[in-house]
């Protein structure tokens, strides 16, 4: 298999080669057919394709797509040049790698991992990458090679892994925490609240900002842990592409797994650049979201105890 280096996955050539010889011998299997006419999806596809070929000489190369039995590719990725081809030809398209749990491929790897095979490279794919950038501001119609633009594709790509340096993040891997020595034995049974925790997210849908402050709460059982852990944990999931629904979530979940406490509440407030920029463009709409368990959920005490701290029940006007 392929080095693994959390979020990119780098394939060698000797790893591409057995991968082929791998995937030659099954797609015969796949295809329930001795000999097959396959044809590589461009442009990766077609090295794919040829390596095929070179590991089984019963493969057939052909150029084009209606001539083929099956294609071949180097990635499954979101699944739309898969749904293409299948749906315009009716026939099945088969890769080495697929992201998440496509069963047409011999590899699975996470769907946040990027995939760097041995025709490319970290500055190859960023060159790609910002020629993107600069066919989207072409398309605006601006001239991307002026002045003020012509650094943008770069900065903007740097921009972005800033702010979704939550994917490279583990809970072992956040400084300073781990379960070992980040958690400490409870001489309190007190709640414990960390409020007007701020953060920033990225709406998945549009992929504008979304901002606001996380209240977290929890009743320990046996472990307590250091308040700046908190936020961190925040980071760690609001450093991505979110819905604030899931974030709230996450967040539940992994501090009620990490602590196991009596019980654990996460109320966050947020304004979403989306509706206020476009769409409906309300400037002073906020969207709250709770997620609780244990205590929190089960006890209506508890759970008021926690929104008063949290500053939540504010008198009406």
């Amino acid at each position: 298999m392929a080095k693994d280096t959390s979020r990119r996955l780098v394939v060698s050539t000797k790893d591409f080669e057995a991968g082929c010889i791998a995937m030659a011998t099954k797609l015969p299997k796949w295809e329930n057919k001795k000999k097959l006419k396959i044809y590589g999806i461009p442009k990766s596809g077609s090295i794919v394709a040829v390596e095929l070929v070179r590991a089984n000489p019963t493969l057939q190369v052909v150029y084009r797509p209606q001539e083929a039995d099956c294609f071949v590719d180097d990635i499954l990725d979101t699944g739309r040049t898969m749904k293409v081809y299948e749906e315009r030809y009716g026939k099945k398209v088969y890769a080495l790698y697929g992201k998440g749990e496509y069963k047409n491929c011999l590899y699975n790897v996470p769907a946040t991992q990027w995939v760097e095979f041995p025709w490319e490279s970290q500055e190859q794919t960023s060159k790609e990458h910002q020629d993107f950038v600069i066919r989207l501001v072409e398309e605006l119609g601006e001239n991307a090679s002026r002045e003020g633009l012509r650094d943008t594709p770069a900065r903007f790509l740097k921009a972005w892994r800033e702010m979704t340096s939550g994917y490279e993040m583990q809970l072992d891997e956040i400084r300073g925490l781990k379960p070992d020595t980040t958690l400490f034995r409870a001489d309190t049974h007190g709640m414990v609240v960390v409020k007007d925790i701020e953060f920033y997210s990225l709406c998945e849908h549009h992929l504008l900002p979304f901002i606001g402050k996380v209240h977290v709460g929890y009743l320990p059982d046996k472990f307590s842990i250091g308040l700046s852990k908190i936020p961190r944990i925040v980071d760690m999931f609001a450093q991505r592409l979110q819905v604030q629904e899931r974030l709230g979530q996450q967040i539940c979940d992994r501090l009620d797994e990490l602590l196991k406490p009596r019980g654990v509440g996460v109320i966050i407030e947020a304004s979403h650049f989306c509706t206020m920029m476009r769409g409906i463009k309300k400037q002073n709409s906020a969207i709250i979201t709770s997620h609780v368990k244990g205590y929190f959920k089960e006890d209506a005490r508890t759970r008021e105890e926690f929104l008063t701290l949290a500053g939540m029940n504010r008198p009406s006007h």
